[in-house]
């Protein structure tokens, strides 16, 4: 499972996705501002620096392996469903959440019911039709998600019966 559908993720988008994570734990806004201003802009000469749809895959992927580590996968027959609330615990309204962060709910969501052709669909979308203030909004969201998700305090997946 994961988002990369036909795309390995690179180490140097997988060093990178690392580093913004850490700049995020860091709470080092300055610097976390200008690294996501030059992954997202285009074009990059080849091997000068990972392209922005390759370190929004490698988040995306990271998320997605954060929930499955801490939930367990879904067994046959299942699903996962996210279903955010407020503190208080109210529902969000998805359609009310600014654009960037939609894309990264409904792409985790896609990514954990393998959809991989709504996957591949928003991932290129990511990469060819968001303009430069949408593309750092929704790298930055996906990173704070990612941040949010490994700080949850969740139990122990359940045991799992072998045979």
């Amino acid at each position: 499972m994961g988002s990369n559908a036909g795309r390995p993720t690179s180490p140097t988008a997988a060093a990178l996705g690392g580093r913004l994570m850490q700049l995020v734990g860091d709470r080092d806004a300055a610097r976390f501002s200008f690294e996501i201003s030059r992954v997202c802009a285009e074009p990059h000469p080849d091997g000068e620096r990972p392209k922005y749809g390759d370190v929004l895959a490698w988040v995306v992927d990271a998320i997605v392996g954060v929930v499955i580590a801490r939930l367990g996968a879904a067994g046959p027959g299942e699903r996962f469903i996210l279903d955010l609330r407020f503190t208080d615990g109210g529902y969000v309204d998805v359609d009310a959440l600014p654009a960037s962060a939609r894309w990264v709910l409904r792409t985790v969501s896609a990514v954990l019911a393998e959809d991989h052709a709504e996957v591949e669909r928003s991932l290129t979308a990511a990469e060819r039709q968001f303009d430069l203030t949408m593309r750092a909004e929704t790298l930055a969201d996906a990173l704070i998600w990612l941040d949010f998700v490994l700080g949850v305090d969740l139990p122990d997946p359940p045991d799992v019966t072998t045979a």
